[in-house]
């Protein structure tokens, strides 16, 4: 250990108005949901997030869907790493 403190990431506010993805409950859609926020929070927190202030009305990703049996939590996650890897120059 070198003694140097490991510095803790920077905060990290996210705020999605809405999340429109189709074939999916209303208690699916919220697992989906909670679970794309925390993750893309995460993301940002340890991976550098786009420049301070940052803000995007609309996001369109490359063809997205959902593997077959896949947990709604599992869906958000993956979905949050695209987002994160589309913001990436």
């Amino acid at each position: 250990m070198n003694g140097t403190p490991k510095r803790p990431a920077a905060p990290v506010h996210v705020s999605i108005g809405e999340l429109r993805l189709a074939g999916y409950s209303k208690r699916d859609g919220e697992r989906l949901g909670g679970a794309f926020q925390r993750e893309l929070g995460r993301l940002l927190a340890h991976g550098g997030p786009p420049p301070a202030g940052f803000r995007q009305q609309k996001l369109a990703l490359p063809h997205f869907a959902s593997a077959v049996a896949e947990r709604p939590e599992q869906t958000g996650r993956r979905l949050a790493r695209a987002i994160v890897r589309s913001l990436r120059p």
